[in-house]
């Protein structure tokens, strides 16, 4: 069987690109697909993460961010797939989906995943986009979600819908000791990951426990705006920020608490990788994800968005009670065997085989 996967680009270190190349990998060597990655505008770059040599990358090299250059896009997209002849299209990215129809008829399958949330657009007040992509979510073959709070949302749209958690290659073993003084956070610095509020959170922990740091892990546009209002809240050597790692891994079992304050996310792959080393996790109950994720009090600790005191003052808990971490860090391991390749992968082969074999 031949997937095109369809991707803006895999050059970024954000978590769509590592879920996407990790699926593709583990597709063509496990199960044997024929795996093809198409992106819109790599630009030349290598990927962030390997790609297997089984799976093939093909670039074609239009710019699809300029709405002009969409005819351009797709007169190549289509003789790509009139050439290739894929079994399924599964296209991972966002605003292109409004016109993801049209290629319906040039293969057997035409769908897409949506690694955000149905509200991300009203978050935005972007209402005319998001009833574009409704629009054409109830027009494809298959419409998959990766939570069942976004499953809910998109129900009313979407002929045949599907939720699937993504996968992780963390697999759970050795727990974080969660002994050093120190919380972390990664990500890419864009508006999306509210960077503002995890400073002004950090001020609040930083003067009752000024034996504690904060690591950010990312690169981004809004990078150095951040070091900013670090530099101006006084917060330097307080918050370090690094550059984005492959190593995060090892940054994250060097740290006790993991912090995010995102506007809103898909599914955010970091909280299953904390679970898989039983880091606590403290964070702002964003759609979608984290409230699905983590029980407040339980298995992490979680603040409404917008609330700095009330997350400063989980935060401060945490650090003042290591068995309390621990506890919660055994909590949300818990979770963690419930993201592994052996058991999301298994869906995706049977939700392939299943639509292939109705066309």
């Amino acid at each position: 069987m031949k997937i095109f996967y369809l991707a803006n680009t895999i050059y970024n270190s954000a978590g769509l690109e590592r879920v996407l190349i990790l699926k593709a990998n583990l597709l063509a060597t496990r199960y044997g697909y024929d795996v093809v990655i198409v992106t819109n505008h790599q630009k030349g770059r290598p990927t962030f993460f390997p790609l297997d040599p089984l799976v093939r990358h093909i670039d074609l090299d239009v710019n699809t961010h300029m709405p002009w250059n969409m005819p351009r896009y797709l007169r190549r997209l289509k003789g790509l797939i009139k050439a290739e002849k894929p079994d399924i299209v599964n296209a991972v990215f966002l605003k292109e989906l409004a016109w993801l129809p049209r290629l319906k008829g040039l293969c057997g399958t035409v769908m897409a995943e949506f690694h955000f949330s149905h509200d991300t657009y009203l978050l935005k007040g972007r209402t005319r986009e998001l009833r574009a992509l409704e629009k054409a979510a109830g027009e494809l073959d298959c419409f998959v979600v990766l939570t069942r709070e976004d499953r809910e949302a998109w129900a009313p749209f979407c002929k045949r819908l599907e939720q699937i958690y993504n996968p992780t290659d963390y697999t759970p073993g050795e727990l974080a000791p969660l002994e050093a003084k120190r919380c972390i956070s990664g990500g890419r610095f864009e508006k999306q990951k509210n960077y503002d509020d995890m400073v002004r959170v950090w001020k609040i922990v930083h003067a009752l426990h000024p034996d504690w740091a904060l690591d950010l892990y990312g690169n981004g546009k809004k990078k150095a705006r951040t070091e900013a209002l670090i530099r101006r809240e006084g917060l330097e050597g307080a918050i370090v920020v690094h550059p984005a790692t492959p190593r995060i891994k090892e940054e994250m079992m060097a740290s006790s608490i993991y912090l995010m304050t995102s506007l809103y996310e898909g599914f955010p792959m970091v909280l299953v990788e904390t679970a898989a080393i039983g880091l606590p996790c403290v964070c702002m109950r964003c759609p979608c994800g984290p409230g699905e994720f983590i029980e407040d009090g339980v298995s992490g600790m979680l603040a409404d968005p917008g609330d700095i005191e009330t997350m400063a003052r989980k935060v401060c808990t945490l650090i003042e009670n290591p068995e309390l971490r621990r506890s919660m860090g055994r909590e949300i391991n818990k979770k963690a065997g419930d993201f592994t390749p052996d058991r999301i992968l298994p869906q995706w082969d049977r939700l392939f085989r299943r639509l292939t074999a109705s066309e």
